[in-house]
């Protein structure tokens, strides 16, 4: 499993730099760096999202990541294999506007 720090304040299952999801997607199929994946477990706090959200559940500090970045160094077969990796994106309002910034072009 991979560590998870997540800079994404505005994703409703955030909780102190932590997921409280089982596991998140990085996507980026065609990224050749960081800014061009995403978090696409993101989900806003605004607009209702409280409803769909892992609000109040334990943060994970370690998790499975699936990934879809295939020209990342870490991709191992659509799973992450870095220990530890940092989603970024304080103040997104979409998932577009969050990146793995352990992204590593192989």
């Amino acid at each position: 499993m991979t560590k998870l720090e997540c800079h994404v304040n505005s994703c409703a299952n955030n909780s102190a730099n932590f997921c409280c999801l089982p596991n998140i997607q990085v996507s980026g199929a065609m990224a050749f760096n960081s800014e061009q994946t995403c978090c696409s477990s993101y989900v806003s706090q605004q607009a209702g999202a409280f409803s769909n959200a892992a609000v109040g559940s334990i943060p994970n500090e370690s998790m499975p990541v699936d990934c879809t970045a295939i020209n990342c160094s870490y991709n191992a077969g659509g799973s992450c294999a870095a220990s530890s990796i940092c989603i970024s994106g304080s103040g997104a309002s979409e998932k577009g506007e969050t990146s793995c910034l352990t992204f590593h072009q192989s």
